[in-house]
């Protein structure tokens, strides 16, 4: 039965009384301050409190649309990779609503803008901002941990609580004691993140590294540039004739982006997608290649293969940009050096065969070729790419050497034509030969292969293919072309507060170099420097070491077969040489914890070990965040911050976007919540006041260097160059940010806040996220590794060139000096199905997993996809709960039948929070995660730790595993 329809009198009543209702409702979300202050109704619920029209409805219409003001807003801490300006609307003190800021101007007229910019979690942020999960007083567990029992308690006492804690945990263990993480990007470039890194560096705290902790690192990238940067705006993938989206999902994960790749397509570029599963991105594919999990290197080398012997290749670039042309020795299948020709010759000199005078010549652009390895221009040189040949050795022997290109060939007509590579991969013969043919003649091929092409055991293989794939095409450095995974714009403004981490010998060190030129070589020089001198670590390597994972990482089925060694031997040996980096020391202990804007007990692999083994080691714990998240449950203290629109800020920049994206403060923070920058500001106040009031001398520092906690305001502050507390000093942050940043247009805080988004007019200086090595001009799109290509610099590798060849012993003895495909450890595992997934599209990580809002527009709980060919002899149906099991751990979800997921997979995607399941098992505790012992890898030119470059990755993906019916 239909419910009677409202009359015209019930429907402006019932209107009027639910516009009111409504009013009400976030008349109570005001801050805190507001209300105290006895400030009168809003407007609207004045304007309901009129005698009501019953002729005309119009004016509840016309005052939905009216506003205070609109603010230019972004969401700063999204960790989703892009910056997205917006308009948010403030009425009576509460963003009520934001829209899509349409502001962007185009590249070239021929080029298609970057309008709309923005996607359903930042349209809905407004609800997330008042939703149940914000923390908005600080909190002080009264129960066991995960107990859920909290106590509101006042500002002073947290901060004197918490500063008393980190006080004791200094005294006991050292300030390397304390442990500080801000997750990856889950960071800003402005106040937002300022306030806690000055923090952290005020109080000589550990910091936890964790690009490759969420397996974010593109280590194929690292050991074949030296860098990972490559990317450039994405309107210059519309030029590209030939996409191939390999290990990647941009229609989730790049929202804003991704219509430029449909559009190139109109244009006539073709778009292929590599992936096991038919993915959203799968659909708009023009060819497919569902290949098996995990054996994606095992194409890129049958590609090559093709493309080699079927003379597909361009010469002219593999002799200036490769080490294709570099000669090894038979004997010991290493690099040709000086050292073996020379008594006293450099070990990091490496040799060309010169075909005008017959003989090996030092490379030019090699680390050691005598002028610091700066430039590629061959000039008279005319170097083999092929060839065997015999060289003089210093002791008066000879050697028997051949090229890199030589070998290569040999193990790819051997190991990867493909019809050897279809055994493996499942694709037909035909259909890898027509992939690697259309590959090569395109004239602009680009490999959008993201972040998720890190999170496999053997990604560096994969990535070191495709890297091969696209020198041998001439790609790389092309517009519209390449391999691209991710590049940041930098603001010199920003770095240039960074550059007081460097001593006053380091600077006079860079004195010769800055007057000459900086190279990227010696940028990483710099960046190497600033790690060895900073209590930074690789997650991984603290998880090892002081998180209870050694007994998990070492166990048998978890080591690489091809290795000798297990990952405890070359974990040693990297330690030993300290080419590894673990604060505080071995023999000391973690004792408190300190992590913002990140969910570490949601995204660690296996976090039952965690809490099980760290945790009880931890004296303290404090969540700095503006939800509660699986973490924060898990916390002593939770500090409640400002939301993004409660906030100033700079969104991290992100290459995608000719601009820098700025937040200004819309609204007053709810209820008690303070801004990042005050929050952290405050923590460094009271341990300098709890610490001169208790007395406490120096206590041991980084390094065991004696540190003064009474100075550690002071050190926040600069001195009293700014003032946390001051509502207007992000701002003044801001204001010497932009004003000493010529890269971009706007010259203070003030003006980039009016902005929105700040257009980029000029490259910006190197640093270790940003480092595009690419000039920027207006009028142009804008893409990676330019410098290299059209300036003939040199590439920051041993080999000053894009580097397939890795003759460290490591590599060596795992046979991965050449790229090959090898299966993971996990590949002969007793469970029969693989867990994969990827970046979910109705949320940024956990931080709108648990919105009603978006839940709605799917299951509304944690679900994994499964093959019919898998659910039906299980006896498993669509919408049943299911049990996702193996020996080391279980969760329990929704099961949805799905032919596109491929036989033999359960794609389950990310950021689900622990208690959104069963029993709060979430969807890690099956993922042991195992990482390669190669990434310890050091000593050895570009394959080194440093910050934020270089760290070892684990494999979140892949982990075997069975279902059944729960």
């Amino acid at each position: 039965m239909n419910p009677a329809k409202p009359g015209r009198r019930q429907f402006i009543l019932g209107t009027t009384a639910n516009l009111t209702a409504a009013s009400l409702g976030l008349y109570n979300l005001r801050p805190q301050e507001a209300l105290a202050a006895g400030d009168a109704a809003p407007v609207g619920l004045r304007q309901a409190a009129r005698a009501i029209r019953y002729d005309d409805y119009s004016d509840i219409w016309r005052n939905k649309w009216k506003w205070d003001k609109v603010v230019k807003g972004t969401h700063t801490r999204a960790n989703c990779i892009s910056a997205c300006a917006w308009d948010v609307y403030v009425k009576d003190g509460i963003a009520w609503r934001e829209e899509q800021a349409a502001i962007y101007e185009p590249s070239r007229p021929d080029i298609p803008d970057f309008n709309p910019r923005g996607c359903q979690k930042g349209a809905c942020y407004s609800h997330l901002q008042v939703a149940e999960s914000r923390i908005t007083h600080p909190l002080k567990r009264m129960g066991e941990r995960g107990e859920g029992k909290w106590k509101r308690i006042s500002w002073s006492e947290a901060l004197d609580e918490i500063a008393d804690k980190l006080i004791d945990a200094a005294i006991a263990q050292g300030t390397e004691s304390i442990i500080f993480d801000d997750g990856t990007t889950n960071a800003g470039n402005g106040p937002e993140s300022a306030g806690d890194i000055r923090f952290a560096e005020a109080i000589q705290a550990t910091r936890i590294d964790s690009w490759a902790g969420v397996s974010d690192m593109p280590m194929g990238a690292v050991q074949t540039w030296g860098m990972y940067n490559c990317e450039g705006t994405a309107d210059d993938w519309f030029r590209s004739d030939y996409i191939v989206v390999w290990v990647g999902n941009p229609v989730y994960t790049r929202i804003p982006e991704v219509h430029f790749m449909h559009e190139a397509r109109y244009r006539g570029a073709k778009l292929v997608v590599v992936a096991p599963d038919l993915s959203p991105s799968t659909v708009h594919a023009d060819l497919w290649l569902n290949i098996k999990p995990e054996t994606d290197a095992a194409l890129g080398l049958a590609c090559a293969q093709v493309m080699i012997e079927e003379k597909l290749f361009k010469q002219d670039y593999l002799l200036e940009q490769t080490d294709l042309p570099f000669l090894v020795r038979q004997d010991t299948g290493r690099y040709l050096r000086q050292s073996d020709l020379e008594p006293g010759g450099a070990d990091n000199a490496l040799y060309l065969w010169d075909e005008v005078s017959a003989r090996p010549v030092v490379a030019p652009g090699c680390e050691g070729d005598g002028s610091g390895g700066r430039s590629l221009r061959l000039g008279a040189l005319r170097p083999a790419l092929s060839g065997t040949f015999t060289a003089k050795l210093a002791n008066g022997g000879s050697v028997t050497v051949e090229t890199v290109f030589d070998r290569l060939r040999a193990m790819l007509d051997k190991e990867y034509r493909p019809e050897q590579a279809a055994a493996v991969t499942g694709l037909n013969p035909s259909l890898i030969r027509r992939f690697a043919r259309e590959m090569a003649a395109a004239p602009r091929a680009m490999i959008f292969a993201s972040w998720g092409a890190c999170k496999h055991y053997h990604s560096d293989l994969f990535q070191r293919a495709m890297i091969l794939l696209m020198n041998l095409t001439g790609n790389q450095g092309k517009a519209g072309a390449g391999m691209r995974i991710a590049a940041w714009w930098g603001l010199d403004g920003l770095e240039a507060m960074i550059d007081a981490s460097l001593s006053l010998m380091d600077k006079l060190r860079l004195i010769p170099k800055a007057l000459r030129g900086l190279t990227p070589r010696d940028y990483e020089q710099i960046f190497t420097d600033i790690s060895d001198k900073s209590p930074i670590t690789p997650l991984m390597v603290f998880l090892y070491v002081h998180g209870g994972y050694k007994e998990m990482w070492d166990q048998p089925h978890l080591q690489d077969p091809a290795l000798p060694r297990n990952i405890s031997q070359y974990m040693r040996e990297s330690l030993d040489k300290h080419w590894m980096h673990v604060h505080p020391a071995e023999d000391r202990s973690p004792k408190a914890y300190i992590f913002t804007g990140c969910n570490p007990l949601r995204r660690w692999p296996s976090p039952q070990i965690a809490r099980d083994k760290l945790w009880p080691k931890l004296d303290l714990v404090v969540s700095v965040n503006f939800r509660m998240s699986t973490s924060s449950l898990f916390a002593d203290y939770i500090l409640p911050v400002a939301g993004y629109y409660e906030k100033y800020g700079i969104k991290y920049a992100q290459s995608y976007l000719p601009y820098i994206i700025v937040s200004d403060k819309a609204t007053e923070p709810l209820g008690e919540a303070k801004s990042d920058w005050e929050t952290f500001g405050l923590i460094s106040k009271h341990v300098a006041e709890r610490a001169r009031a208790r007395g406490i001398g120096p206590v041991r520092g980084y390094q065991d260097q004696p540190l003064d906690l009474g100075g550690t305001y002071a050190r926040h502050t600069s001195d009293g160059k700014y003032d946390p507390t001051d509502p207007e000093d992000p701002v003044k942050l801001m204001d010497a940010i932009f004003a000493n940043s010529p890269s971009v247009t706007a010259k203070s805080g003030r003006e980039a806040l009016q902005m929105g988004a700040v257009p980029v007019i000029s490259r910006p200086r190197p640093s270790p996220v940003y480092a595009n090595y690419s000039d920027f001009e207006k009028g142009d799109t804008h893409w990676p590794h330019r410098d290299f290509i059209e300036k003939k610099v040199a590439w920051p590798t041993l080999s000053g060139r894009q580097q397939f060849y890795l003759d460290h012993p490591w590599f060596m003895e795992g046979g991965e000096s050449l790229p090959v495909h090898k299966d993971p450890p996990h590949a002969k595992s007793k469970f029969p199905l693989r867990i994969n997934g990827g970046h979910n599209r109705w949320s940024i990580h956990a931080i709108w997993r648990d919105l009603p809002l978006l839940l709605r527009l799917e299951r509304g709980q944690p679900v994994c996809f499964m093959n019919p060919a898998d659910t039906d002899p299980r006896g498993i149906r669509d919408g049943d709960m299911v049990r996702v099991f193996n020996d080391h751990g279980h969760f329990e979800c929704m099961v949805k039948v799905a032919a596109a997921t491929a036989p033999g997979e359960v794609i389950i995607y990310h950021a689900w929070e622990a208690y959104q399941f069963k029993d709060w098992r979430g969807q890690q505790e099956p993922v042991e995660a195992p990482w390669k012992a190669l990434h310890l890898a050091g000593g050895y030119s570009h394959l080194h730790y440093r910050m934020f470059y270089g760290g070892p990755s684990h494999a979140p993906r892949g982990a075997p595993v069975e279902v059944a019916k729960a």
